[in-house]
């Protein structure tokens, strides 16, 4: 359904139309700032303050540096031509450092086409995003133990490859608890903090102890690392599949299982016999992730539903449900009080 919403606002934007740019808007209170252009992010950050919430339209937006704990909203992740989306891309190297405490970051429904790097924030919340490399570092060596991120969580998102440290210094923590929820994890790589994932399809692609001390409930993991087995040192792990299709040491498993019986593992090494069209470990954007029906349907987690992105408490789905911009025009001069009075359509399928 969509919905005409006439708004009175202080604008910075000249006097004209401008459906066809990319825009933001910034709510704060009861006040609706709208910027345009490339750099609209950008502008909205600037102007925002902590708990705001900026809205994007599709389109290209200029990365920025995040220091505030603010929403930022896109209108969709992936193009959708059959529901007329277009998605709203972040271009750029984007870092966030935040030292707000009390109002947290909250993405949702954008496609980063960069690195994404994470100083500081805290209780950051990421959902139905696409991200390239995500990279938890620190800024400063002196101050690492108090300048990090805490309890991160992503929901619904793609990752590229995820980093928990920085470059080449692998044993450095530099986030603590990050959790994912039904998330596709293409690339994990180095880290070691106490991360939890649930109902993820991860690839672990890396020699180090990418699975020490993390807690692991309901998952796919995929080993591509070419190693005999991955340290498991310290792993919680139930309800998940092991799938290992590398052959550099010939078939294997991909947990050591000694004592481990009753954690409901299972092991394959053929990706047909797990997933009814994924053939190797190459992504696309949108592609499924089903499982066959002989798995989809014994293979259970603890909740009863299936293991994997398509169960579990937020099944796996791109589709953002925020409302979305559809049309902004504005007058062409201002009102008696040096406002200008702006329709802008917003748009919500679900509604």
């Amino acid at each position: 359904m969509k919905k005409a919403l006439f708004l009175i606002a202080a604008l910075c934007i000249a006097n004209m139309g401008f459906a066809q740019l990319p825009y933001a808007t910034l709510n704060h209170n009861d006040t609706i700032q709208v910027f345009t252009g490339q750099n609209a992010l950008q502008q909205a950050h600037n102007a925002a303050v902590g708990g705001d919430i900026i809205n994007l339209s599709s389109g290209v937006f200029d990365a920025v540096h995040i220091t505030k704990g603010v929403t930022i909203r896109g209108a969709a992740v992936l193009n959708d031509t059959a529901r007329g989306l277009v998605n709203t891309i972040i271009s750029g190297g984007f870092t966030v450092n935040i030292p707000d405490s009390v109002n947290r970051l909250t993405l949702t429904g954008l496609y980063f086409n960069s690195d994404f790097w994470i100083y500081k924030a805290f209780n950051p919340l990421f959902k139905k995003c696409r991200f390239q490399t995500v990279a938890a570092g620190w800024q400063n060596l002196s101050t690492q133990e108090t300048e990090r991120t805490t309890n991160p969580t992503f929901i619904n998102c793609f990752i590229s490859s995820w980093r928990n440290s920085q470059w080449n210094s692998y044993n450095d923590w530099s986030a603590t608890n990050p959790t994912f929820y039904n998330c596709i994890i293409w690339g994990f790589y180095e880290g070691r903090s106490p991360d939890a994932l649930i109902n993820c399809n991860a690839i672990i692609s890396s020699n180090y102890d990418v699975l020490n001390s993390k807690s692991i409930l309901n998952c796919i993991l995929m080993n591509s690392a070419g190693t005999a087995t991955i340290n498991n040192n310290g792993l919680t792990c139930f309800n998940t599949i092991g799938l290992n299709t590398s052959t550099w040491y010939g078939y294997h498993d991909f947990f050591d299982l000694t004592n481990m019986e009753s954690h409901h593992l299972y092991n394959f090494h053929i990706i047909s016999e797990v997933f009814q069209s994924l053939t190797n470990f190459t992504y696309t954007d949108g592609m499924s992730m089903a499982l066959v029906d002989s798995i989809a349907t014994t293979i259970l987690g603890d909740d009863g539903t299936q293991v994997g992105i398509y169960g579990g408490p937020y099944p796996f789905d791109f589709m953002v449900t925020n409302p979305q911009i559809g049309n902004c025009t504005a007058a062409r001069r201002t009102n008696a009080q040096g406002k200008l009075e702006v329709d802008i359509e917003i748009i919500n399928d679900n509604d």
